[in-house]
């Protein structure tokens, strides 16, 4: 998707992703964000492949580890006068010069979380199809998408069947101590049942990350993308889940998280009760309420629609009145193909309907086509065409 983009726009992208734009360059990627459909999924695309603790410190640890370059003195040196037989303008000079910094810089969150993943002797390939991927906190890495049945991983006996994940301490052990991390990539979905009997069933392009035993005093996880949740009660052990922005306390609930837009969080409640607390505030929801929290603003409360906000679970997304930048964002993390926009003069088209990730993307295509007009079509790479 950024090969769609110009320099200047990628430029805006990367040093959004790096914490480096200047005020007026926040103020242009606004614009961008608004103007370009590509943009966004762009953005979106690239931070689901780097470290999500990265993409939120706006890549911090670079201050922190001597590993990491210089940026401050590589930008200053790409900036001073060179001689050379053609004139190139300053502001192309400083696009260039910014790309190349934080493209280092983006290599090396790269580096360091391959390093993360398959430990310091040497990386391992990568999967050839994206894969559900369950790292327990000793590095160990296990492809879920493929092992299926009982899987041993030392002291804990996991179980991988029919896309849940359950798993049991053997006797005389205790479960490893550490965050375990749960990658679920664009157009798939899982269920995992915690230590507690709790359950999360999560979305496309979601992570999940979990201990496999909780503290005595407190219950605690962390979710990025979408998901579910059926809290099991106790009283004496407070579930906490975090998430970009946010967080939600319960003691035994069911609802819905979803953190998919970037600087928004939202949290429909469909049973019991919970707390979501913010920077700028805390909100208590009851049954059938949804608490809506955009980076700096305070949060709202919204009625929802339980068949718009649940029915990911069946497989089903409904559009209401959706436009097609809307849509053009869930088609992806759906059915896992890229969507270019060819005619602009489309974007204001509005669509009422539904995907269903069990049916081919054509049959929901062909929808499109008789209630909005509008057309599509997959090119040889696999790009999703509107026009």
């Amino acid at each position: 998707m950024m090969d769609k983009l110009t320099e200047e726009e990628r430029f805006l992208l990367l040093g959004k992703m790096t914490g480096t734009l200047t005020r007026e360059e926040e103020e242009a990627l606004q614009h961008l964000f608004l103007s370009n459909p590509h943009a966004r999924l762009a953005y979106e695309e690239l931070a689901s492949t780097l470290p999500a603790e990265d993409v939120e410190t706006g890549f911090a640890r670079r201050n922190e580890n001597q590993a990491w370059p210089d940026l401050a003195a590589k930008f200053r040196e790409q900036q001073q006068p060179q001689t050379t037989a053609r004139h190139i303008p300053f502001y192309k000079k400083r696009w260039a010069a910014a790309a190349m910094v934080i493209g280092v810089l983006l290599v090396g969150a790269i580096y360091w979380q391959q390093l993360r993943k398959y430990g310091k002797t040497g990386l391992a390939s990568a999967p050839s199809k994206p894969a559900i991927e369950l790292q327990l906190a000793n590095g160990q890495v296990i492809n879920l998408s493929r092992e299926e049945g009982a899987i041993n991983a030392g002291a804990v006996q996991l179980n991988n069947k029919h896309k849940v994940l359950t798993y049991a301490v053997g006797n005389n052990s205790t479960a490893p101590a550490g965050m375990n991390s749960l990658f679920v990539p664009v157009g798939m979905s899982y269920q995992v049942k915690l230590a507690d009997g709790s359950e999360v069933w999560l979305n496309s392009a979601t992570r999940l990350e979990f201990p496999l035993s909780f503290t005595e005093h407190k219950r605690e996880i962390t979710i990025y993308g979408e998901a579910y949740l059926k809290i099991a009660k106790d009283a004496a052990k407070p579930f906490v889940v975090h998430l970009p922005h946010s967080t939600v306390q319960v003691l035994g609930t069911e609802f819905n998280v979803n953190t998919y837009d970037s600087g928004v969080v939202k949290v429909a409640l469909v049973e019991g009760s919970v707390n979501v607390q913010a920077p700028t505030g805390n909100s208590k929801l009851s049954p059938g309420k949804q608490a809506i929290y955009q980076a700096g603003q305070p949060i709202t409360q919204v009625d929802f629609e339980a068949r718009q906000v649940l029915s990911w679970r069946k497989g089903l997304f409904y559009f209401n009145d959706a436009s097609l930048d809307e849509i053009s964002r869930v088609v992806p993390r759906w059915y896992g193909v890229r969507v270019v926009i060819d005619n602009p003069a489309i974007l204001s088209r509005r669509f009422s309907g539904v995907i269903n990730r069990n049916h081919p993307i054509t049959v929901f295509l062909e929808d499109l086509k008789v209630i909005s007009h509008i057309d599509a079509r997959i090119d040889q790479e696999g790009v999703l065409h509107f026009k």
